[in-house]
């Protein structure tokens, strides 16, 4: 169905049509305005749609964060992380959460897994500064968090030889093996990205990542089997977007709702925020 005519959907009088991108945005600027409470209420709107939007989940995790609710970020964290083995606003929230329960030694470990997906945020040095009492190398750049460096900074060939060396080394860890088939994939490194996509699509079938580049790289049947999973958790692609920095064009996600839901974007100027 195209968006002009999902547009034209016959409504009743107490709804209305918004598109995806306007919620997120508006979300965007509540959490910027400091107003957890009012982004979490339009979390709720798009989740009713949209069960598995990650993009919301992340902000909700922030939401979460800034409410100083860590049980409720941990219960998000741990959904977005099964289709983002490698984000660090997930991992940030959960080792905050496990560490506040007093489980020094598991929170460790996540605070080092945040570091490794994104080593210069503040708050991931706190956390992990707290939790590696006496180490002397607790703050040094690893080879996973150079990797994520790399990747963030599009320097896919780079990226792809770091993640190539970790995947051997640690075959388990899901986030490397996304990362290296990421990196490939940007790299022009088709068929490889393609095989490992195969592989996790088959293994991790909620792992987002996979099916945009089976989506990308496949054939007709690869993009029909990835069309239901990349619009339950991604229909416009603001999260892919957003995670590798690259242009990744998707139609406009329009969605019904009530009119008292459309009335929470009331006083949001939603062009403000890209």
């Amino acid at each position: 169905m195209s968006d002009e005519s999902a547009m034209r959907l016959p409504r009743s009088s107490g709804e209305t049509m918004v598109e995806l991108a306007q919620l997120s945005r508006a979300m965007e600027l509540r959490l910027g305005a400091g107003e957890p409470e009012a982004a979490a209420a339009l979390a709720r709107v798009v989740l009713m749609r949209l069960p598995r939007h990650l993009a919301t989940y992340e902000r909700l995790i922030r939401a979460a964060w800034a409410l100083k609710r860590w049980q409720e970020g941990e219960d998000w964290a741990r959904r977005l992380l099964q289709a983002d083995p490698g984000n660090a606003v997930a991992w940030r929230s959960l080792a905050y959460a496990v560490e506040q329960k007093g489980l020094l030694a598991p929170a460790r470990g996540m605070w080092r897994r945040a570091f490794q997906c994104s080593p210069y945020d503040p708050e991931i040095r706190s956390g992990l500064l707290r939790t590696h009492l006496g180490a002397n190398d607790r703050l040094q750049l690893d080879s996973a968090a150079l990797g994520s460096i790399y990747l963030h900074a599009g320097r896919w060939g780079h990226a792809a030889n770091v993640y190539r060396r970790l995947v051997k080394a640690e075959p388990k860890r899901l986030d490397f093996q996304v990362n290296w088939m990421a990196a490939l994939w940007q790299q022009g490194v088709r068929q490889e990205a393609y095989q490992i996509a195969r592989h996790l699509t088959s293994r991790s079938p909620h792992t987002l990542l996979a099916w945009v580049v089976l989506a990308a790289l496949g054939d007709a049947d690869d993009r029909a089997l990835a069309r239901n999973p990349i619009q339950s958790m991604d229909p416009d692609g603001e999260f892919v977007q957003a995670w590798l920095h690259i242009p990744w064009e998707r139609p406009a996600t329009p969605l019904r709702v009530t009119l008292a839901e459309a009335a929470l974007l009331a006083g949001v100027d939603t062009q403000d925020v890209a």
